[in-house]
């Protein structure tokens, strides 16, 4: 579900100072309200656009949209309980907990570029058909962490679609599964990258980025039910909070008076029913990881899957 948290805050911040005229002026004058504004509020989502525009009417799709999906295209919404995604026997799971360091992820990154770039001295990239980005995200480094360690070469990669369809304001569920399927688990992290595509610099050049296209998504959006069977769910919540450390929040937040005191988070956990939710998923056979932001770009990393792949995650500990 979403709501558009945008569009009902500007209708509540017109009713409440239409009711603060009308307390004010009180008596007869009560009657004669002041132009507030009063915003059309419309709850605009995307999925209402494509009304005549289903998968049966559409003459052809680009080859970078199809490899977004699944060859086998069966199941559904990993996180539903159904027939698609249950197993004969339920799994023996584990959740492995680890922290990364600011340091210890540009680690990574430096890592990845690397070795993609003596791949490229043995001339390997025209063989393969492999591109060198100039970068790598911290979230691809994070994820070529893990794929190399549980041998994993493909992944449901959950993608915020709200920035793209310019909907920043909705509040909820808004997630599309990108199917991203590699040809190797030794360096996801650039593979993953050239998937996604990069900016050049000063924003010119690059590879275009097919997932920021809003044709694609809303494209993708008919086909969720097509998701297949896969190594790993990746998830991260990185880029929807940021967190500092307590002695940021001293100086700059703090207050004698704690009404004056701001909300300055330096923590984030997993609660109770979401890690229920997850062990709910890994019984059915899946793997499942979030990321969490922590102070100072650093990162905790939940795993929920086999306990033979927590097992393996235990050395990045």
């Amino acid at each position: 579900s979403l709501v558009d948290a945008g569009s009902i805050s500007l209708f509540m911040s017109a009713w409440s100072r239409q009711y603060q005229l009308c307390r004010e002026m009180g008596g007869a004058e009560a009657n004669k309200h002041e132009d507030v504004g009063l915003p059309n509020i419309t709850f605009d989502h995307p999925m209402f656009d494509m009304d005549g525009k289903r998968n049966d009417e559409q003459t052809s799709v680009p080859d970078e949209w199809t490899r977004l999906l699944p060859n086998k295209s069966s199941g559904e919404n990993p996180f539903v309980e159904n027939k698609a995604n249950m197993t004969n026997e339920t799994t023996d799971v584990s959740c492995t907990i680890y922290y990364r360091s600011r340091e210890q992820i540009e680690l990574l990154k430096n890592k990845s570029l690397a070795e993609t770039h003596r791949q490229r001295k043995l001339q390997l990239e025209e063989q393969r058909g492999i591109h060198t980005p100039p970068y790598v995200s911290s979230n691809d480094a994070l994820l070529g962490e893990v794929c190399k360690q549980l041998e994993a070469t493909s992944v449901l990669l959950c993608m915020d679609w709200r920035p793209v369809l310019d909907r920043t304001t909705f509040f909820g569920y808004a997630v599309l599964f990108l199917y991203l399927d590699f040809p190797s688990a030794s360096n996801v992290a650039v593979a993953c990258r050239n998937i996604l595509g990069w900016k050049g610099a000063n924003g010119e050049g690059g590879c275009a980025s097919t997932v920021r296209d809003a044709n694609f998504v809303m494209w993708k959006m008919q086909n969720e039910t097509k998701q297949g069977p896969t190594d790993l769910i990746w998830n991260s919540w990185t880029g929807l909070f940021n967190l500092h450390d307590q002695d940021y929040c001293n100086d700059n937040h703090g207050g004698d008076n704690f009404a004056e005191m701001e909300c300055c988070p330096h923590d984030m956990l997993m609660s109770e029913q979401m890690c229920r939710a997850r062990v709910d998923v890994a019984r059915r056979g899946l793997s499942y990881a979030i990321v969490f932001p922590q102070p100072n770009r650093s990162v905790r990393v939940y795993f929920f899957g086999p306990r033979e792949a927590g097992r393996s995650l235990q050395q990045l500990k």
